[in-house]
């Protein structure tokens, strides 16, 4: 009976230990290709996105490296919420003394409709402590965290990643590039995206991700960090959607209040009405993805000094 209470006593400490660890070094862990220390590691950028699947799906690293030296990064999480992106801004301006010109963060319609919650695991694992509670603060307040939700966020989240690391990280680190993904996908067809189902009538504004959106802006004020929300193209069944044009209005209405740059989807010459150049009804294909990151490059670049400007305090 001794050895089993022993046994069972050393199974704990083990498991208390690697959640610990998980909760407190995480974001210490050397993930390749990802996530916000992969980011600072990289020094100094001229560009660095913070959005969702969205950017990491239709940003063309290869081609935003070539464009600009290699001084580019894409920080992207599976809905990847507003109220989260303000705590990433915020953990990498303490986490390094990087210089990054551009900061780009996304203009997602729908992004202000997201109930506070854990979207990602990835986003809990890439944060510091600090960070780690910040965001359950947020989620807390917004009702959302009762203790199967604590019991996951604080400890199942993330402990397969812990365990399998050596193994997957391998994996992982050659399926993106600087964040964003590198897969060849391609287009389901004109038929299916033409078929696909979905529904956003139902849909309200959330006030706390709209909230998170002034928070956004008014702390790159506050640093002077150049920055811009981007609209990406979605396929024209939904980028014409009423719902989604509401959502949209909402969201540039919040930005003209705070006066705070952004460039649409239809600043940038892509036709969205092109079957083959999307995996979804919001992610591009690669083809599609290289011929938006092309023409996204040149607004970029036309935009550059406008936008440091924008930043300069007033």
């Amino acid at each position: 009976m001794k050895k089993v209470i022993i046994t069972l006593a050393v199974a704990l400490l083990i498991t208390a230990s690697a959640v610990a660890f998980k909760n407190v070094y995480s974001c210490e862990m050397p993930i390749q290709n990802r996530g916000i220390r992969d980011a600072v590691n990289t020094g100094d950028l001229d560009v660095l996105f913070i959005g969702s699947s969205t950017f990491r799906a239709n940003v063309d690293m290869p081609m935003m490296d070539e464009a600009y030296d290699g001084r580019v990064y894409d920080i992207s999480y599976g809905g990847n919420q507003l109220v989260a992106t303000a705590i990433q801004y915020e953990e990498i301006k303490k986490r390094s003394d990087n210089e990054y010109g551009l900061m780009v963060f996304e203009l997602g319609p729908m992004m202000i409709t997201q109930e506070v919650a854990l979207s990602d695991s990835r986003v809990i694992w890439d944060l510091s402590f600090p960070g780690k509670t910040a965001l359950w603060q947020s989620m807390y307040e917004a009702g959302n965290t009762d203790f199967s939700m604590f019991y996951e966020y604080f400890v199942t989240s993330g402990m397969d990643d812990l365990i399998t690391f050596p193994i997957t990280e391998r994996f992982y680190s050659t399926r993106y590039y600087k964040g964003a993904k590198t897969d060849e996908s391609v287009s389901p067809g004109a038929e299916w995206l033409e078929n696909e189902e979905f529904d956003i009538s139902g849909k309200e504004l959330v006030p706390a991700q709209a909230d998170a959106v002034i928070d956004i802006i008014e702390e790159c004020k506050r640093d002077g960090q150049p920055f811009v929300f981007l609209e990406s193209p979605c396929y024209y069944r939904l980028q014409e959607d009423p719902a989604f044009e509401r959502f949209r209005g909402q969201f540039i209405k919040l930005l003209d209040e705070n006066e705070a740059p952004y460039i649409l989807a239809s600043d940038v010459d892509f036709d969205s009405h092109e079957a083959d150049y999307f995996e979804d009804m919001n992610h591009m294909s690669a083809a599609g993805r290289r011929e938006y990151t092309k023409e996204l490059i040149r607004v970029l670049k036309e935009n550059g000094e406008k936008l440091s400007q924008a930043a300069e305090p007033k």
